[in-house]
C-alpha cells in the first residue's frame, strides 16, 4: 500500500490535537496478520525543560520519530499509521503482525534511545478500530486539503502571512437557501462576489462565491472553513473550497519571472529543434 499522508487539527473537549495520519489504508480491509496496535507516547514537559529553544525540541522529536520508524520497520516490519501532537504529549502509532515484537523489547529500545519519559503499549486491534478513529471526518478532510494547499503556496514562495482577498465557494441545492445564506454572510462581514465565476453542479445548481480580506496561514484558513461549515449546517448546501492570489516577495517574483522565461526559451528551442529534425528527415534520400 502506498503511503498517503494527511494532516489536520482536531478538537477533543478543551484539547487541541494536530493529527498526521496515513490515509493510504482508508477504504481497504486491514492487512492480513497486522492485528496489534503499538503506541509510544512522549511526555513533552521534560523535553522542553532541558532544551534551550523550541527548534531544539523539534529536532529531538524528529530524530526520535525517524529512529523509531526505521527500527520498527527493520525489526518487525511495522506499519506507521499516524501520530497525535497535543500540548503536553506526542503519540506515535503503528500496526504489527501478531507476535512480531514484545513490549519488553520495545521498552528496552526506548530506554536506550530516548533519555526522557515515554510510555508504550502493544494491544490487540485486529479490526484497526484506532486507525478508523484517526481518519478525518468531513470537516477534517477540508483541513487536510487546506494544509496541502498552504504547503504548496509556501513551496512556491508565497508570503502566507500577508493579507489578500481569499475567496470561498459554496454550492446549494435550492436557490432560497443560497439567498438566505447571502444575507447571513453579509451580516458576518463577508463580501458577496457576484462577478466571480463558479461552476454549478447537477446536484448543487446554485453556486455562491464570497470573500474575506485576510492572510492564508493554516490557523486562519481552518478557522474560516470551520465557521462556514457551521453556518451551512441545516441548509442543503456544501463547502466547495477556497483560493486566492499569491503574494510573493520581490526576490521570489524575480525568480518566478526568470523561471518562466527559461521554460519559454526551452519550449521554443524544442519546437525549433523538432522542425529542424523534421526538415532534415524530409531531405534524406528515400524520404517522401
Amino acid at each position: 500500500m502506498t503511503d498517503n499522508w494527511g494532516f489536520y487539527e482536531r478538537r477533543a473537549g478543551n484539547e487541541q490535537m494536530r493529527v498526521l495520519v496515513n490515509i493510504g489504508y482508508k477504504g481497504t480491509a486491514p492487512p492480513a496478520d497486522y492485528s496489534e496496535l503499538l503506541s509510544v507516547t512522549v511526555n513533552l514537559y521534560p523535553v522542553r525543560e532541558r532544551s534551550r529553544n523550541n527548534k531544539q525540541v523539534i529536532v529531538q522529536l524528529e530524530e526520535l520519530e525517524s529512529k523509531l520508524e526505521h527500527w520498527l520497520k527493520r525489526t518487525a516490519d511495522a506499519v506507521y499509521i499516524g501520530r497525535i501532537n497535543a500540548a503536553t504529549r506526542l503519540e506515535f502509532y503503528y500496526y504489527l503482525a501478531g507476535g512480531k515484537l514484545s513490549g519488553e523489547t520495545l521498552r528496552a529500545w526506548l530506554d536506550e534511545q530516548w533519555p526522557h519519559r515515554a510510555q508504550s503499549y502493544i494491544k490487540p486491534d485486529p479490526e484497526w478500530e484506532f486507525y478508523r478513529f484517526l481518519l478525518p471526518d468531513s470537516l477534517e478532510e477540508l483541513f487536510v486539503h487546506n494544509a496541502q494547499m498552504i504547503y504548496a503556496l509556501i513551496h512556491k514562495g508565497d508570503k502566507i502571512a500577508e493579507p489578500r482577498n481569499v475567496y470561498h465557494w459554496l454550492l446549494f441545492r435550492a436557490d432560497e437557501d443560497r439567498i438566505s445564506m447571502e444575507a447571513l454572510l453579509q451580516k458576518q462581514g463577508y463580501v458577496i462576489e457576484k462577478e466571480k465565476e463558479s461552476q454549478p453542479e447537477q446536484e448543487y445548481p446554485y453556486p455562491l462565491v464570497i470573500s474575506k480580506y485576510e492572510d492564508v496561514r493554516l490557523d486562519t484558513i481552518n478557522a474560516r472553513v470551520r465557521e462556514l461549515h457551521r453556518l451551512l449546517d441545516g441548509r442543503d448546501g456544501r463547502y466547495d473550497g477556497w483560493g486566492s492570489a499569491m503574494k510573493l516577495s520581490a526576490a521570489n517574483r524575480f525568480r518566478r519571472y526568470m523561471r518562466r522565461g527559461k521554460e519559454s526559451a526551452q519550449s521554443t528551442l524544442r519546437r525549433v529543434f523538432s522542425r529542424g529534425q523534421s526538415q532534415s528527415n524530409q531531405n534524406q534520400p528515400g524520404k517522401r
